[in-house]
């Protein structure tokens, strides 16, 4: 049946940075689909909320609070998804930030530049890391990386994401290095990039960011339950053979 290939049933997924945001639908979308879903994040009350709508779609669900820029904590949510599950099958790298005095090349602030890089980078290579030695243990595992629009241009005039758009373009570089290195173990690395979401970011930032729904082809920006499918497919069996790829779910942002 066609339905089996995004069947996600008794599959162990980690989502990082799912407290808030995109995070939170990944986290639910991967529930929805039958898996178990590990969630982590900084903010434990933020995220135990995120726990609480997780079980209320009948899923198990484990909330590790955790710094994914720390290489202990990310080592103790590791531990703590193979003591409760046993395995992980599934990793979706999604937290991310960006840092005031990171943006414009020609004023930086290279402390804010380099917390960019962990948090949105490095953190990924790391979880990538230590979760991809237990999936290489079972031969078998999808990574899945948040990347972003700005992974494939160089930005926007209204926003000027100097290291963000450098951190996301080498989310797409960290997204081939393992689909290349892992192709033959069978594991799976690819990416998903968004453009301008409708998130708390985002109503956050809304002077920041006026006037890029206008310059999205759709002439509006995304809704969260938009990108479901992409992460469906690349989290589930129907994606068996790709590997290394980024897919844009952008209303046409990247085509002017």
């Amino acid at each position: 049946m066609s339905k089996d290939l995004f069947d996600l049933s008794e599959r162990v997924a980690i989502v990082t940075g799912a407290s808030s945001g995109l995070g939170v639908t990944f986290a639910e979308t991967l529930a929805e689909a039958g898996a178990n879903v590990v969630i982590c994040a900084r903010r434990l009350q933020k995220l135990e909320e995120t726990g609480r709508r997780i079980r209320d779609l009948g899923a198990r669900c484990l909330v590790v609070q955790t710094d994914v820029t720390d290489p202990d904590q990310v080592d103790n949510l590791v531990g703590r998804t193979m003591e409760t599950f046993g395995k992980i099958d599934i990793l979706v790298n999604n937290a991310g930030a960006f840092f005031k005095g990171s943006n414009i090349a020609d004023d930086l602030d290279f402390d804010a530049v380099q917390k960019v890089m962990d948090a949105n980078l490095t953190s990924a290579a790391l979880c990538s890391h230590r979760a991809g030695l237990k999936m290489l243990e079972r031969g078998y595992g999808r990574i899945i990386n948040i990347a972003s629009a700005l992974a494939v241009v160089g930005g926007v005039p209204e926003d000027y994401s100097f290291a963000y758009s450098i951190s996301k373009h080498g989310m797409v570089g960290l997204t081939k290095a393992l689909a290349l290195q892992w192709a033959k173990k069978g594991i799976t690395a690819n990416a998903i990039g968004p453009a301008y979401f409708e998130t708390e970011l985002i109503e956050f930032l809304s002077e920041e960011f006026s006037g890029l729904a206008q310059r999205t082809p759709m002439g509006r920006m995304g809704r969260p339950e938009e990108l479901k499918t992409a992460l469906l497919f690349l989290a589930a069996e129907g994606s068996s053979y790709v590997t290394g790829q980024t897919i844009l779910v952008d209303g046409g942002w990247t085509v002017w």
